[in-house]
């Protein structure tokens, strides 16, 4: 009985985090008040530091130090999947003017990413925002239309608005913070057997 509030709140502090953390974040880039983004990340914070200060109230005498990081990678990536989820609440209609400057992004060493080349247009918007779309294509020539997804209260970068699709994913912080979780569970079970 001894160890069952360890146990429950090594399963608990993941969970109830990872889900509260995907509701914050999904509302605050949602929220039709506008929260500002350093309200949104500020509130994301709070919530990852009750996270840890949770775990480490049931892990006085030791615990694992990996299901802390785990945490801390779970909590990011439901904040990075939250706002993936995300679409873009308007859609501007759009014509490129003047030249598309390209700019070449070359990295170096070895396993580095490859090359990049960007493509950035100056648009006339209906609205007037955006005034300004990169993209790793030219999306049109000087003069073409072209549709670009925003938000409103400028959030998020604009997208184009064929791309203006929800892509985030809760699987990978899920498994994140589900290892977290097994592993604290260890962590628990070893300190049950030492003592």
């Amino acid at each position: 009985m001894r160890k069952a509030v360890p146990y429950a709140g090594a399963l608990l502090v993941p969970a109830v985090a990872g889900t509260l953390l995907w509701w914050w974040a999904g509302w605050s880039l949602r929220s039709p008040h506008g929260l500002p983004t350093v309200l949104a990340v500020g509130g994301g914070l709070v919530l990852t530091a009750v996270a840890l200060l949770a775990h480490d109230a049931l892990f006085r005498e030791g615990g694992s130090i990996a299901a802390v990081v785990l945490i801390l990678a779970g909590l990011t990536a439901v904040w990075v999947e939250a706002r993936d989820s995300a679409v873009r609440g308007a859609v501007a209609d759009c014509v490129v003017v003047g030249k598309v400057r390209v700019t070449h992004h070359p990295t170096f060493g070895e396993g580095a990413p490859p090359a990049r080349t960007l493509y950035h247009h100056t648009l006339d918007c209906v609205g007037g925002y955006p005034t300004e779309f990169s993209a790793e294509e030219r999306i049109a020539e000087p003069g073409g239309p072209v549709r670009i997804a925003y938000d409103p209260d400028h959030r998020m970068d604009p997208v184009l608005a064929r791309d203006n699709e929800p892509h985030g994913s809760p699987v990978i912080p899920a498994s994140l913070l589900v290892l977290s979780a097994a592993l604290s569970v260890a962590a628990i079970a070893r300190e049950g057997l030492s003592s």
